[in-house]
């Protein structure tokens, strides 16, 4: 009993800190390392399709993994943890891998010859940003956290600023819908989970509802991209309904969607689609 009083509940900072610098350190190699992209053909749906990984996205989904292996071993050290099986430990390292892979491929659209100050901001306010998401991650393994309120509304925000990154970013390359919407709903899906898991409802409801908010994307965008939207518009639009459908299923597994909770959120959606819309530049 004394021994489990004074087990500390803070974060290894010495982990924290060199998963940092490695990430750091990989962001900024990325911006002067030249690596070769690989191509792989097949047949999606009847037709040829393709898809080429340049060095950018190499890069990307190395420091994706790294950052999931520290983020487990992060969250593997926690004394009062109580998502220790493996399944639900997968959950926790989505969202920090995901601001990886963000700042990743932004950082590859930087002429860092023009703009080498705004990417070494650019790379520190990562770093910040992503210690922010682990502390989050770390702190809501635990219910009984003091913090625990404020880390999962952080952790919500981050979520819905990865998402708009990454829906206006996907959605800004125009490309084939076998793509992008593929693409969209699996990001979709991914970070749903991360929210879902805030409802602490059972790990087969979790994930299902997780792969219901990811297939349902991929139909949305699948029709949006007959819409010729700009970037951001786009983006903002897929924002909205990602909002009001996850919304909407964590009212569910917490067992409080009725009529009004259903109102309350219909108004909300319809309110920002008229705000969106009204807003739109010329």
């Amino acid at each position: 009993m004394l021994k489990q009083k004074i087990s500390s509940p803070f974060l290894p900072l010495d982990r924290l800190s060199l998963l940092t610098s490695l990430v750091l350190v990989g962001l900024t190699l990325s911006l002067i390392l030249d690596l070769p992209s690989y191509r792989f053909d097949f047949v999606a749906l009847g037709s040829e399709a393709g898809i080429t990984v340049s060095g950018t996205w190499l890069i990307a989904l190395l420091l994706a993994a790294l950052t999931a292996a520290g983020v487990n071993g992060i969250a593997r050290a926690h004394p009062h943890i109580h998502l220790g099986e493996t399944r639900y430990l997968f959950i926790l390292w989505i969202l920090p891998a995901l601001v990886v892979i963000a700042a990743t491929i932004i950082l590859a659209a930087t002429n860092v010859r023009v703009n080498g100050g705004f990417a070494l901001i650019a790379i520190a306010l990562t770093g910040a940003f992503l210690i922010a998401v682990i502390l989050g991650e770390y702190v809501t393994i635990d219910l009984n956290d003091r913090w625990y309120n404020v880390a999962r509304l952080g952790l919500n925000l981050a979520v819905y600023l990865a998402a708009l990154v990454f829906f206006a970013t996907i959605y800004s390359w125009k490309i084939r819908s076998f793509y992008s919407a593929t693409a969209i709903g699996v990001v979709a899906g991914m970070l749903a989970l991360e929210l879902l898991r805030g409802s602490e409802s059972d790990f087969g409801r979790t994930w299902l509802f997780g792969a219901v908010v990811g297939l349902s994307f991929g139909e949305i965008v699948w029709a949006l991209n007959y819409w010729n939207l700009p970037a951001f518009m786009g983006g903002a639009l897929l924002l909205i309904f990602f909002y009001a459908i996850t919304g909407i299923l964590q009212q569910y597994l917490w067992n409080r969607l009725n009529r009004i909770v259903f109102f309350e959120f219909g108004m909300i959606t319809l309110g920002a689609l008229v705000l969106l819309f009204w807003l739109r530049p010329g």
